[in-house]
């Protein structure tokens, strides 16, 4: 008889696969990766291949989520990132499951950049200037893809060629980039924390792609507030539940943007998910129930996590010991293309700037460290030593 469980799926479901488990919650899940410390915490999981655009093919995720944790044995579904342009898929996948979420229609007008653009003019929410088609001078100008997520389809529109299929155009707004994690019941809102991202390092596939973040005890002096009064706005609006997230920029004039909404927990949750929080998967599933804390206590201290992407072809093996402060772990016998993601590291300190330095120096120590291993366990024609080759005599 299957364990019922709850369900995750996501592109990458490390973070709320670990959330689940702080909670002593039964875990399964589904995503594009399945990591070793990811398959490690959960009961089952798997590995659903991504296709040319990012995307899992819907019947091979409906074959694998019904194999995995049917429909009578699953507790409640729980997803992250990839369905922000898909909630036909999220539809099939919650049939028959509770779904601890926000319902598909929510994502439906968070992916459209007109009809968000819209919404957030009448709650006078301030955004970049943003239109659909692509303008005659693109100078100072960003071109996204509708529904995306994780920074990597970010462009200057000046870089795109004529196929602009699925594509719309914001005004590039110059400042400190934050973003804001928060809890809400379809009414209220329970701040959890702000946080600023880890400028991306050069090797990363795009400009934007997401390379980290770095949790802060306070927002940006004078914004902050205006920043929970939009979350508040969007919360009675579309009626968010659970976790949810806000990019924003404060310019250089010391006003402020929204850019995105991320209407599902966001990959900054394992920044809080700390002691003396009680467990933020905990709280997810009861703010989908309508209930929030009043305040949640604030830990001590700075934690940052930095993604590691390959500055050359790597090859992974046993007999490579990973530090305990990395994740996102590949497994054995996995080659590594430049410009993909290794894995994450984490570190902590006594404030965000220290916490910040170090997790940079251990996202390069990992690369070096890697890199010899690499060096020392190929031969002169680049071949890669077998475990059987690289065990020494007892």
């Amino acid at each position: 008889m299957p364990s019922k469980a709850f369900l995750v799926t996501s592109l990458s479901g490390r973070v709320l696969a670990k959330a689940a488990v702080r909670a002593k919650r039964p875990v399964m899940g589904v995503d594009a990766f399945a990591d070793r410390d990811t398959c490690g915490v959960a009961l089952k999981w798997m590995r659903i291949p991504l296709d040319h655009n990012s995307n899992v093919e819907p019947a091979e995720m409906l074959k694998a989520i019904n194999s995995l944790c049917p429909q009578a044995y699953c507790l409640g579904l729980v997803y992250g990132s990839g369905f922000e342009a898909r909630p036909d898929l999220l539809r099939s996948l919650a049939k028959g499951r509770p779904l601890l979420g926000n319902v598909p229609g929510v994502l439906e007008t968070v992916a459209d950049p007109a009809r968000f653009a819209n919404l957030l003019v009448k709650l006078n929410i301030p955004h970049p200037v943003t239109v659909m088609s692509r303008p005659e001078d693109t100078t100072g100008w960003l071109s996204k893809l509708a529904g995306a997520c994780g920074g990597t389809h970010v462009s200057f529109a000046s870089c795109l060629t004529e196929d602009n299929a699925g594509r719309y155009f914001q005004q590039q707004v110059d400042g400190e980039e934050w973003s804001f994690l928060f809890l809400a019941n379809g009414r209220e809102i329970c701040p959890v924390g702000f946080n600023q991202p880890i400028v991306t390092p050069p090797q990363a596939p795009g400009h934007w792609s997401y390379s980290g973040a770095t949790r802060l005890n306070s927002g940006p002096a004078g914004i902050a507030e205006a920043v929970l009064d939009a979350a508040r706005a969007l919360t009675g609006k579309l009626g968010l539940i659970g976790l949810n997230g806000l990019d924003f920029i404060v310019t250089n004039n010391n006003g402020w943007v929204l850019l995105e909404l991320n209407p599902r927990p966001t990959a900054t949750l394992e920044l809080w998910d700390v002691p003396p929080l009680p467990p933020l998967f905990d709280l997810h599933i009861e703010a989908c129930n309508g209930r929030l804390p009043a305040k949640l206590p604030q830990p001590t201290g700075s934690m940052a996590v930095a993604v590691a992407y390959a500055e050359k072809t790597l090859y992974t093996h046993d007999a490579f010991t990973w530090p305990s402060w990395c994740a996102d772990l590949p497994w054995a016998d996995s080659v590594i293309e430049a410009g993909d993601p290794v894995c994450t590291v984490r570190a902590e300190g006594m404030d965000a700037a220290s916490a910040k330095r170090q997790v940079l120096a251990r996202r390069r120590e990992i690369l070096d460290q890697l890199a010899r291993f690499h060096s020392s366990s190929t031969d002169k024609n680049g071949r890669i030593f077998t475990q059987h080759d690289l065990m020494l005599p007892a």
